[in-house]
């Protein structure tokens, strides 16, 4: 049987949420899926997980050696044999509904080969230093919309729209894997160029489309953890651990970072500074960056960004600017008023989709077409299958 849609979940000592993401894409009766689990040498009972279960739409796999973030990501995805692949975190989950879901995208835009949806949230317990007693955090809704992905991509560069907003290769997105094919070939042989995967992704994918789908309703549960590398530095660490192992020279760890320095910087709001190194670590060819005035754009972006940051923050980030700024000759006046023109058409951007959002939520307070869960109640939903299993029946009772 020909596979149209391949899950990958690559995984490394996540015994504890492991077998929730598996059981959400296994939920699924049908038998054109596969879902393909690679066991980067843990050392916990992730491999005694992986032998009881019979499904034959799992595939298990492993390296033969350790390998860092995005070496891990690039060895797995290359055995997904679905015409549509994405990269499952193993604290996540996909949704009940997301292949028929996706199915219905796909036939209505079949020039399309990249679909992005909104990201819904589930924190798992231990992460309440970060957010506090927030659990779920679910809206849908039926708006589709086809943007662009140079036009988004200069957005996250101006600071205007979240990194995390963007289509990529891991939960929330889906891909061709034509594309990632095209990618890989057009890349020196391979897809990732960085040791952050899911933000060269990004780039990777929107350099080599001009247009994506954009869906409102979730395809896919976002979870947080206390292990997840985006509140913590250990993409660091596994980058320096782990780098020299993969052959391509981009995935070496490039440079001693401090605990304290590196914290600072893997933060959700220094999207620019994750995308612009993207960009110069990618060998696809693009003509539509000047990269001297996207620095400078960059820049800028992150000055801002510090504003907002604390005393101690902006000490070390604002000294960092300054070196940058000094090395490629922007004089400071011309840094800060650059800064202050974005700042500018950000409060104007934010403003205008206030209005927008306001306009949105009464319009669909008035609508069967969307659907909101927030909860703060761990009793109820202590794992994220739980929150899985509140949307299957909020589907079956036709509120979805």
């Amino acid at each position: 049987m020909t596979i149209k849609y391949s899950i990958v979940i690559p995984t490394r000592n996540r015994a504890e949420y492991l077998p929730y993401a598996i059981k959400s894409v296994l939920y699924s009766t049908r038998k054109d899926i596969e879902l393909i689990i690679s066991n980067n040498f843990s050392s916990d009972a992730t491999q005694e997980i992986l032998s009881k279960i019979t499904d034959p739409r799992l595939k298990v796999i492993a390296p033969d050696k350790t390998l860092s973030m995005s070496g891990h990501y690039e060895f797995a995805i290359s055995k997904a044999k679905g015409e549509w692949i994405t990269i499952l975190g193993d604290d996540d989950a996909v949704m009940p509904y997301i292949f028929e879901s996706l199915d219905q995208h796909i036939q209505k835009n079949p020039q399309i080969d990249i679909i992005s949806s909104i990201r819904s949230y589930y924190f798992w317990k231990g992460c309440e230093e970060h957010y506090k007693d927030a659990v779920i955090n679910y809206f849908s809704s039926s708006k589709t919309k086809l943007r662009s992905t140079k036009k988004d991509l200069m957005s996250v560069l101006k600071g205007s729209r979240s990194c995390f907003d963007m289509p990529q290769l891991y939960t929330t997105c889906i891909i061709k894997r034509s594309l990632y094919n095209e990618i890989k070939v057009n890349s020196n042989g391979y897809f990732y160029h960085s040791i952050i995967p899911d933000m060269y992704s990004v780039v990777a994918i929107c350099l080599s489309r001009d247009q994506y789908l954009r869906v409102e309703e979730p395809l896919f549960w976002v979870g947080t953890s206390n292990k997840s590398l985006g509140i913590s530095n250990r993409i660091y660490k596994d980058a320096e651990q782990f780098g020299s192992n993969s052959t391509n020279k981009n995935m070496h760890f490039p440079r001693k970072i401090s605990d304290e320095v590196s914290h600072l910087l893997h933060s959700s709001g220094f999207g620019p500074m994750y995308i612009f190194e993207c960009i110069l670590k990618s060998p696809l060819k693009n003509q539509i960056f000047n990269l001297n005035k996207l620095r400078k754009v960059v820049l800028c972006a992150i000055l801002n960004i510090v504003k907002k940051r604390d005393k101690l923050d902006q000490k070390h980030l604002i000294k960092e600017i300054t070196i940058n700024s000094r090395k490629y000759s922007i004089s400071k006046k011309s840094l800060y008023f650059c800064a202050l023109n974005l700042q500018i058409l950000n409060w104007y951007l934010k403003f205008k989709k206030l209005l927008s959002i306001n306009f949105y939520i009464n319009r669909f307070n008035l609508s069967s077409n969307s659907y909101k869960l927030i909860s703060n109640d761990r009793s109820k939903f202590p794992t994220i299958l739980d929150a899985f299993n509140a949307i299957a029946v909020a589907l079956k009772k036709n509120k979805l």
